[in-house]
């Protein structure tokens, strides 16, 4: 069984794009499933305030240099990438980060502060999910 969680990925020209992770789970019982065991860094937890002042500018983008899983725990974010796309994600939506993927993140067009949740993996750009 997977769980397909949207992602930021690498195109054939190195530039980022969305991408499906597929996250494989197994089933303990009929209403609960797990994932192996992962190598988890650290988790961190992000504060924006809406219409915050945003570094670099408006269209700015940035690399996390690091493998990471971010949730949305309140409000919303746009985010996107060298491909062009906008993508909302909406509180309890996750997403998965490249660490090469450059992207921007956005806040200010929330109403409430926006609380991001991340698990950060070790290594620079993909995390090899343990099946």
């Amino acid at each position: 069984m997977t769980f397909t969680m949207k992602g930021f990925g690498l195109d054939a020209n190195g530039r980022s794009t969305w991408v499906a992770v597929d996250i494989p789970f197994k089933e303990v019982t009929p209403l609960h499933a797990e994932t192996e065991k992962q190598d988890g860094a650290y988790w961190g937890i992000s504060l924006n305030q809406p219409g915050e002042p945003i570094g670099g500018g408006p269209e700015e983008m940035h690399l996390t240099n690091q493998p990471r899983m971010v949730w949305v725990m309140s409000g919303h974010l746009d985010s996107t990438l060298q491909s062009g796309e906008i993508l909302r994600s909406a509180t309890g939506e996750g997403t998965y980060v490249n660490g090469l993927a450059l992207h921007h993140s956005s806040f200010a067009k929330s109403r409430e502060p926006v609380i991001t949740l991340s698990l950060t993996f070790p290594g620079t750009v993909d995390y090899v999910l343990k099946k």
